[in-house]
């Protein structure tokens, strides 16, 4: 079988359907697809930016057939549930900042730490042969 040939006995051919959808599952798609952007922090004009383009097929879809004002309605419902909370992932432990100073203006582009104890210089710590000092 060439590789450009579809085979109908292939099990992992991609095949797509279309499925009759009502009003009302257009809404419930316009939901989804302003509550995922809702919360990745997206605003009013960005999510309105995103069912106004045509690449986001779906989105796009469903604001030519609710209308604009259907769908900032949705935006807005969205955003009051989801849009008020931001996060923000830190990862740093119980790492504590005030013990180090950071070199700005020119100066070294390293963490530069005026006392570092054998425990926290992994290079000292390896020449003692692991044992503390």
């Amino acid at each position: 079988m060439p590789y450009q040939d579809p085979d109908h006995t292939d099990p992992n051919m991609l095949v797509g359907v279309m499925l009759p959808a009502d009003a009302e599952a257009t809404r419930d798609m316009a939901y989804v697809f302003a509550e995922e952007f809702a919360r990745m922090g997206y605003d009013r004009g960005q999510l309105l930016g995103l069912f106004k383009t045509p690449f986001y097929g779906g989105a796009h879809g469903a604001y030519r057939q609710l209308g604009e004002t259907e769908i900032l309605s949705i935006i807005d419902e969205c955003l009051n549930a989801w849009g008020q909370a931001k996060f923000s992932i830190l990862d740093f432990g119980s790492f504590d900042f005030a013990q180090y100073r950071f070199a700005i203006d020119g100066q070294k582009d390293e963490i530069q730490n005026p006392d570092p104890s054998p425990i926290q210089n992994l290079k000292s710590k390896i020449q003692n042969g692991g044992r503390e000092e």
